[in-house]
């Protein structure tokens, strides 16, 4: 009972991965120039901020456009 009750699981955990990795994506992660500039300008008119290391910069989401198919 054991046995079958893994298998399953395993199963149908291979046949979900395997069909996400197959989908195209949609979209796309681009770094947001708008609020970086913010950033930079804050840097510039406050004397408190003195330097803005970005570890991880903002991101937007941008929908990937079509490719025409030939």
């Amino acid at each position: 009972m054991m046995k079958k009750t893994v298998f399953t699981v395993v199963a149908v955990a291979a046949v979900l991965l395997s069909g996400c990795a197959t989908v195209k994506p949609e979209y796309a992660f681009v770094v947001d120039q708008d609020q970086v500039s913010k950033a930079d300008n804050l840097k510039r008119q406050q004397r408190q901020v003195s330097h803005v290391v970005w570890i991880n910069p903002p991101l937007r989401k941008v929908a990937l456009a079509e490719q025409p198919k030939p």
